[in-house]
């Protein structure tokens, strides 16, 4: 229990980080945006350490709390699906979780329509002169993949290094969640089994199915083109 109520108050000092970066991003202030960037993968690296904590107890006394608890869910956490929606992998069909009221709907409803962290990155990168047009059309996919390309082939020059550096910032995001994750994932085998999740969900079933899951695909594609 102490574990999920922590992980809201670092799910709560990420979203303010990731939105300091965003807001620094919007203005073109591709520097700014690295300190909270850095501070957000810090963050959630102890997520993925405080799993140990749940990992220390055996399957019979995890089940002792954990069915009493139903409905109660990470599943359910407003705010990590807020994270996810500004990292750009908002869905909306998490507006129908059960065990939202009205408040969270609509809050996970405004991130939803804001633009994401890498739309935002856009405008530092055309200020810079990049080709990096909006829009989820494979032309502008390509036209955004070869600036990112010409970029991570030449960033001697001061502010391609920044570039780079929040480039590499943002895979660090992603990547830390994408671990923590697989070990989220790990952990309730370890615990729950095949069983289903508390929430109603399919439990390790529903994790599996999140482990593939980036943030960020076209910072993950550039790598086979270099």
């Amino acid at each position: 229990i102490v574990v999920h109520q922590v992980y809201e108050l670092w799910f709560k000092l990420i979203l303010h980080e990731l939105d300091a970066a965003a807001a620094a991003l919007d203005d073109s202030r591709a520097h700014a945006a690295l300190a909270p960037m850095h501070r957000a993968a810090a963050v959630e690296q102890l997520l993925i350490e405080q799993l140990r904590v749940l990992e220390s107890m055996s399957p019979d006394g995890f089940m002792r709390f954990r069915d009493p608890l139903a409905p109660a869910s990470g599943f359910q956490s407003t705010q990590f699906r807020e994270i996810e929606a500004l990292s750009g992998a908002g869905d909306a069909r998490h507006l129908r979780d059960a065990g939202r009221n009205d408040i969270q709907r609509a809050q996970l409803g405004d991130r939803l329509a804001r633009r994401s962290l890498y739309q935002a990155l856009g405008t530092p990168m055309r200020g810079a002169g990049f080709d990096f047009p909006d829009g989820g059309g494979d032309e502008a996919r390509a036209r955004r993949i070869s600036s990112l390309v010409s970029l991570y082939g030449d960033h001697d020059d001061p502010a391609r290094t920044v570039l780079h550096e929040l480039c590499e910032a943002l895979l660090d995001h992603d990547e830390t969640i994408a671990r923590w994750r697989h070990h989220h994932a790990l952990m309730a085998a370890r615990e729950i089994g095949t069983r289903t999740g508390t929430g109603g969900s399919l439990g390790v079933a529903y994790l599996q199915t999140t482990l593939d899951q980036r943030f960020f695909p076209e910072l993950w594609e550039v790598r086979s083109h270099l």
